[in-house]
């Protein structure tokens, strides 16, 4: 990292030091006092409605097991969102700290059209992505919770769960 180059957190002015304590007692609270379950599923509820006026893709498989997990730091696994006609399949491929995700969206038994641009949204970011052949890929992905957006041309924009990049 140079100096010219800009990291969230130092942004925020607060000491690298402070950093590393505000992560630590994050730790220490998510073992002594976790957040209750029904109070995720509410969080992830509001997210949902956070765009009332796009469409929400519905999961249809989750290959919640890793695809590949051989005791390395990389481990894999498979998603699969459908709404009408149109499906998106992706891989999530965690490596460390962070993944990639890879995929592909199909309209019927055919790839989308390349011009469909598809972001990557996470609570920090949104990441703009355009298919070629349908096919899309997203990488340095921080764990964490992340879902797709699929613009298709005039229509409202497609959504999926929230799903866990782990």
């Amino acid at each position: 990292m140079t100096p010219n180059d800009s990291h969230p957190d130092l942004d925020s002015g607060l000491h690298p030091d402070d950093l590393e304590l505000l992560d630590r007692l994050a730790r220490i609270a998510a073992v002594v006092d976790p957040v209750p379950d029904d109070v995720v599923e509410l969080g992830r509820a509001a997210f949902e409605l956070h765009r009332a006026d796009s469409i929400l893709m519905t999961l249809v498989a989750d290959a919640g097991a890793p695809v590949r997990d051989n005791g390395s730091v990389t481990a894999s696994h498979i998603l699969v969102f459908t709404l009408a006609e149109v499906s998106i399949e992706l891989e999530v491929t965690r490596r460390g700290e962070f993944a990639s995700v890879i995929g592909v969206v199909m309209a019927g038994d055919r790839p989308c059209a390349d011009e469909c641009p598809i972001s990557l949204e996470t609570a920090a970011s949104s990441t703009p992505h355009t298919l070629d052949e349908g096919r899309f890929a997203f990488e340095r992905v921080p764990v964490g919770l992340a879902r797709l957006v699929l613009e298709r041309g005039g229509e409202p924009p497609m959504r999926t769960l929230w799903f866990d990049v782990r």
